[in-house]
């Protein structure tokens, strides 16, 4: 299939409606900004089961000139310590429920980009998805299936809500997230935080046992911040800066670089046992020292400096697979988009509740699913993560994007919890070393190493089963890993978007079939 082309701009998303919608607002004149932040908000009432505004959001954006990034992760209530967890009788922190939710920061997140980015207002943004919840849509295959595998999480407001989704196909409304899609498009940031939406959320977190009140929302604001990268071959790879993962992508593709060992050809044994233990490796360091950036713990210009990938690459053979303990529960429940405009602006954006409908809990009549991050501190006050208050833990989270010669060229990132910066590693090099264009690198079967448990070494390595041969299997069985085909294109790889920016200003961009994804343009 070959990769989607367009003159004046494009978007990419992991549905058609959201995809839609960010060209309507590309066609409406809005900018790169405009059509992300309206394709989200799509995204919020379509793939509903991924992401939300009751979660986060980071973003980069290349205004023709320079990279910004911006930080949309919120924090843990005020009153939430690790004594008050254990007091609780919590040894570990839950993955589902009202202790787990962190402060959202989305709309936030949209109104700063809309603020110092967009043409078009807020409402222009919303209103296309407060009248698709309101209205109805038909049910994918992929949501209609995590409905049905997310109901025994939910809390009573949320299965009200999704008990009688239906199947794939189905017409599916959410009145109750139209009407808070409405009042912030009318009311604005405030309507949210510090407002009726929040102070309702708040409302509902305390009745079901949680401790956030409705200051710590009111209290959240993001940050722009300034982008970090390191040089692979002749582009730059640019992510978000911690509390963000995506430094362990860069650190990954700086230690492939320092390996003085045959890469071999794609998706060989030599090349994915390579990958897997630079990936498994920049692990090892994300879980020591990424976290809130306000604890001092990651310096990103040590952590990405030549000497430390050289030591990190010394750490790896060529002959047999390291051990890395996992020190952090899987998650998987994203999406990422992309957009472009005629203007050269591009914008590569990551939104989420977490896990799958994030911590199960409805934020009472709002009709708003809320994210778990939460689940990412640790109980263990020694621990980089550590509970605290009003603290960020390490967010999965991490839009990337290719510089070259200075400007950006590509827009990329991918869903999937850990899965991320695998992905990331697996795409950069599709496109750079392998001169693949952005469909051929989405299209080609991937890896991925699960991290299904805690407290055991990393495994299985999942290899979609199209692309890899018994032989293969065994080369790298022979090395230590533990392997495992799956059907070709399983969501499990997560959904990875691309859009590139050719030479005569036109766009070409790719859509993950792993999902139900579209690439548009005008």
């Amino acid at each position: 299939m070959p990769s989607t082309t367009a003159p004046r701009g494009m978007v990419v998303t992991p549905h058609p409606l959201a995809t839609a919608a960010g060209v309507d607002a590309l066609r409406d004149g809005g900018t790169a900004v405009d059509a992300a932040v309206a394709a989200n908000a799509m995204l919020a009432v379509v793939y509903c089961n991924a992401c939300g505004i009751g979660g986060d959001a980071f973003a980069l954006v290349w205004d023709g000139s320079r990279l910004h990034g911006f930080n949309g992760s919120g924090r843990s209530p005020a009153g939430l310590t690790i004594q008050t967890m254990r007091d609780a009788g919590h040894e570990t922190m839950p993955a589902r429920g009202p202790l787990a939710i962190t402060v959202p920061g989305a709309v936030d997140a949209w109104v700063q980009l809309l603020d110092r980015f967009g043409r078009r207002s807020l409402a222009d943004a919303l209103l296309p998805a407060a009248t698709t919840a309101e209205a109805g849509y038909a049910l994918t295959a992929i949501t209609a299936r995590s409905i049905a595998a997310s109901l025994l999480a939910f809390d009573d407001a949320a299965r009200d809500v999704f008990g009688a989704a239906g199947n794939a196909g189905d017409a599916f409304r959410q009145p109750l997230l139209a009407t808070s899609l409405r009042a912030i498009a009318s009311g604005g940031r405030d309507a949210y935080y510090g407002g009726p939406i929040g102070d309702e959320i708040a409302r509902a977190i305390q009745a079901a046992g949680g401790v956030m009140t409705a200051d710590d929302i009111a209290d959240h604001t993001g940050e722009w911040v300034e982008p970090i990268s390191t040089r692979y071959r002749d582009v730059d790879v640019a992510t978000t800066p911690p509390n963000s993962q995506g430094i362990t992508a860069l650190m990954a593709l700086n230690v492939l670089s320092m390996l003085d060992w045959p890469m071999g050809a794609p998706l060989s044994a030599d090349r994915l046992h390579a990958q897997i233990e630079a990936v498994k490796v920049a692990w090892s360091e994300r879980d020591r020292c990424v976290a809130d950036p306000e604890r001092g713990l990651a310096d990103p210009s040590a952590l990405l400096s030549e000497e430390r990938a050289r030591w990190l690459a010394s750490r790896l053979s060529p002959e047999r697979a390291q051990r890395y303990e996992p020190a952090n529960p899987p998650g998987g429940g994203t999406v990422y988009l992309c957009a472009a405009d005629a203007d050269g602006m591009m914008v590569s954006l990551i939104e989420s509740n977490f896990m799958g409908f994030g911590s199960g809990s409805m934020g009472g009549s709002t009709g708003i699913m809320l994210q778990n991050r939460g689940a990412y501190f640790s109980l263990d006050a020694a621990h980089p993560n550590a509970l605290a208050p009003r603290s960020r833990t390490l967010h999965t989270l991490m839009p990337g994007m290719l510089l070259r010669d200075g400007r950006a060229e590509v827009a990329f990132g991918a869903m999937g919890g850990d899965g991320q910066p695998q992905t990331m590693v697996q795409v950069v090099q599709g496109l750079v070393d392998d001169g693949l264009d952005p469909q051929a690198v989405v299209d080609r079967p991937r890896f991925v190493v699960e991290t299904e448990a805690v407290g055991r070494p990393l495994g299985p390595v999942s290899i979609e089963s199209d692309g890899v041969d018994l032989a293969t299997v065994a080369a790298l069985e022979a090395r230590g890993h533990q392997v495992g085909l799956v059907e070709p294109k399983t969501p499990l790889m997560g959904w990875a978007q691309i859009i590139r920016r050719l030479p005569d200003g036109s766009y070409e961009a790719g859509a993950d079939p792993r999902a139900d994804s579209a690439a548009s343009g005008h």
